[in-house]
């Protein structure tokens, strides 16, 4: 006989001996699993019970402790909130007001850039004041010397019409002396 056939039959033997056994157990765990339970539900029912009247014991051993604090602590924390109020608050509001001072954004005024449009038109500005004066300063040599009538230089007694005949602002009669006092210097005699 071989080692192996031994082998497997004692290990058959086991086997049905551990069949037997859980068989016998299974219902034995069920019979305990209610007795268990038969026991636990009225242990379970008056310990609830029993929890609820230490809790109101508790509850009535604690009320005048706890009646005795509030009274104490009342006042302190009445004394506590004017404090608060007369001397942090204060110092509060003033750190968030200057911190929303320092963190608040102003947009920056734009500048004015001077524009193309802007450029053209004060040149056109210029242009046109200068063509003006040149076409004021054409008309005065064109009326004489350029003196005119009205203009300062012209002396009251001889009209500026009356001077001759004038070419380029050069009179065709004598040059005479100059006039001493239109230099501001008196005649000599």
């Amino acid at each position: 006989m071989s080692l192996l056939s031994k082998n497997q039959r004692a290990g058959s033997g086991i086997s049905e001996q551990a069949a037997q056994i859980a068989k016998q157990a299974v219902p034995a765990a069920k019979n305990a699993g209610t007795i268990a339970a038969q026991q636990t539900i009225p242990i379970a029912k008056t310990a609830g019970a029993s929890v609820k009247q230490g809790a109101d014991v508790a509850v009535a051993w604690a009320m005048p402790y706890i009646g005795a604090a509030r009274h104490k602590a009342a006042p302190w924390l009445e004394q506590s909130a004017v404090t608060v109020r007369e001397n942090i608050a204060p110092m509060i509001s003033d750190a968030l007001i200057t911190a929303a001072h320092k963190i608040d954004y102003v947009e920056p005024k734009q500048r004015r850039l001077i524009t193309k449009a802007r450029v053209v038109a004060g040149s056109v500005v210029l242009t046109a004041a200068g063509a003006a004066a040149a076409v004021s300063l054409r008309n005065r040599r064109s009326n004489g010397n350029g003196i005119t009538a009205g203009s300062p230089m012209a002396s009251p007694a001889e009209p500026a019409a009356s001077a001759g005949s004038m070419t380029d602002g050069y009179s065709s009669a004598e040059p005479t002396a100059p006039d001493a006092e239109a230099n501001g210097y008196p005649p000599t005699t």
